[in-house]
């Protein structure tokens, strides 16, 4: 994370967007490798790129970047990085349904962080004055939030059932 100065509020949303944008791209790598390593369809489903719509996220991230004219950066936060990290330990060898339950456990801390830092943005840029792209960033929450309700439903609805079933 490089160094800004937290009381220009421009700077710092810059530095959010750009990290965010990075962080994104990195999502939508690590998302694309997970099915090879999930047992149930229903979740496999929920984390595609077109389930998760983080190539909509990726495209608004880039348009607003480019109307406050800040160049893409490759830095992410150490927080989305931690996430990253969490999510290539789980994926390991082989397949199983507590497999699929440590991974819904670090992909719902990686949606509801994308849904804080979201939020976030939108407030920002609504503060800024930026209401071509405050919206944008409001929807990329709600996506988030559409996402990790979906995780939920898997979770509550297939995994766990299943998971009793086993026992």
């Amino acid at each position: 994370m490089q160094t800004i100065d937290i009381n220009n509020l421009t700077e710092v949303f810059k530095t959010c967007l750009s990290e965010q944008l990075a962080a994104e791209k990195k999502y939508i790598k690590a998302l694309e490798k997970l099915p090879k390593v999930l047992l149930t369809d229903e979740l496999k489903s929920a984390i595609s790129p077109q389930a998760t719509d983080i190539e909509s996220h990726i495209s608004r991230l880039s348009r607003a970047l480019e109307a406050v004219k800040q160049k893409p950066q490759a830095a992410i936060s150490s927080i989305d990085e931690e996430l990253l990290n969490m999510l290539k330990a789980a994926t390991g060898k082989g397949t199983s349904l507590m497999k699929d339950i440590q991974m819904m456990q670090t992909l719902k801390l990686i949606f509801t962080v994308k849904v804080s830092r979201y939020e976030s943005l939108y407030q920002m840029a609504a503060a800024l004055g930026h209401e071509e792209y405050a919206p944008l960033l409001e929807q990329c929450s709600k996506d988030n939030q559409n996402t990790f309700a979906y995780l939920n439903q898997v979770a509550q609805n297939v995994i766990y059932p299943e998971l009793q079933k086993t026992a």
